[in-house]
């Protein structure tokens, strides 16, 4: 469908811009295609939310770990990996049993879809506008002094990198959150995907 809130009306698209969300459109059907089957245990509203409250544990983790970059440019990098690894993991996860709503393209969404996915990214957008003033003002109080060691600059860059991670989560946790748990015939068929794939992936596994 089309967006009714795009700031490109759709008569003065460029084809470019066309092409491109075309080619969204096709990664989201073929990223919902490959994983319908995996995690059928987790697509439920209390999984979701378990998932959220790991994912809001990680991204503290790295945000916490981020304070020892202001010491060393070393030893913060082992729980600094171990919350990125641990993040990426859970978001997949995430992505998966919400059918990646929050990162999909207009024409994948129903009317309802569109306005949750708006509307998380809005507030997403919101996090992240409000938290980019602490690194600003870490960075007004340090150049305060006359001289500034340049790991406590360093401290601010991976401090920085950690907040706009986290504030890139916001949305997919905010429509995980408010997803309710999926009709039956969802969890037999898995999501909606165009006709001819589902067709031939069920040919595939008869086989």
């Amino acid at each position: 469908m089309n967006d009714p809130n795009s700031a490109f009306p759709e008569e003065v698209k460029p084809e470019l811009w066309r092409r491109y969300e075309d080619w969204r459109g096709r990664r989201h059907e073929e990223f919902n295609a490959k994983h319908a089957h995996r995690l059928p245990s987790w697509r439920n509203q209390r999984a979701y939310r378990r998932l959220v409250v790991a994912l809001i544990v990680a991204l503290v983790f790295i945000i916490a770990s981020s304070s020892l970059a202001f010491l060393s440019s070393g030893w913060f990098l082992l729980p600094f990996g171990i919350g990125l690894v641990s993040v990426i993991s859970i978001l997949t996860a995430l992505r998966i049993v919400t059918g990646s709503v929050a990162d999909a393209p207009v024409s994948t969404l129903d009317e309802i879809q569109l306005a949750q996915r708006n509307s998380a990214r809005s507030f997403g957008f919101f996090v992240l506008y409000a938290v980019m003033f602490i690194p600003y003002f870490v960075l007004i109080a340090i150049s305060m002094r006359d001289e500034v060691p340049g790991q406590w600059v360093y401290g601010s860059a991976i401090l920085l990198i950690s907040l706009v991670l986290s504030s890139i989560c916001v949305p997919t946790m905010l429509i995980a959150w408010w997803m309710g748990d999926p009709d039956p015939e969802d969890l037999i068929d898995g999501p909606r995907i165009p006709t001819d794939k589902t067709a031939t992936g069920r040919k595939e596994r008869e086989a």
